[in-house]
């Protein structure tokens, strides 16, 4: 090999590597989110949420789980006119997913499902593969006068689509299964 071949075999080399390294610059970057979002899995929670979760003593207990999209919810669930954190849980020792819901201005979190039976969602809601808020007056108008005054605040619709749904809302006391399709 002569002096000539060896410089240009070690240009077509750099030229490669140039071309090749923003790909590999790309994947990097589209791995670290993942890499990050799995080693801290509640980097979306409230840093307050966060805070009282681990104070509360329920990370012990609980993992934040990611399993469906939005893992969150904003709403005023206790109807306490400030906004709740809804967020999705998964009970270290079995497995089971459930919701932990957050109230602002008692700083309490209630856990439904992961292992806490709540009517025909029953203890486990991994079923669930669709959720989000439904405001009171919609609540209110969807029960009827009868449960009107139960409902305190805004409620969760959880469903398996194309099967069962159900809200859940606060009645004063605690959250309250109501079946809402077949």
């Amino acid at each position: 090999m002569t002096a000539w071949d060896r410089r240009s075999g070690r240009r077509g080399l750099k030229q490669t590597v140039k071309m090749r390294l923003p790909i590999i610059l790309i994947l990097i970057a589209i791995t670290i989110p993942v890499a990050h979002l799995q080693g801290n899995s509640n980097a979306h929670l409230p840093e307050s949420v966060s805070t009282l979760f681990k104070a509360s003593g329920q990370a012990r207990l609980y993992d934040f789980s990611i399993h469906l999209k939005p893992s969150i919810q904003h709403a005023d669930f206790d109807g306490d006119g400030k906004p709740d954190t809804a967020f999705l849980v998964k009970r270290k020792n079995t497995g089971k997913i459930g919701i932990a819901i957050c109230h602002s201005s008692t700083n309490t979190i209630v856990i439904v499902g992961a292992g806490t039976e709540l009517g025909n969602g029953g203890d486990n809601f991994d079923w669930m593969d669709l959720w989000s808020t439904v405001p009171k007056a919609t609540v209110v108008k969807r029960l009827g006068r009868a449960l009107a005054a139960s409902v305190k605040g805004d409620a969760l619709h959880v469903e398996k689509t194309e099967s069962a749904s159900g809200l859940i809302f606060w009645n004063g006391r605690r959250y309250v299964w109501r079946q809402a399709g077949d």
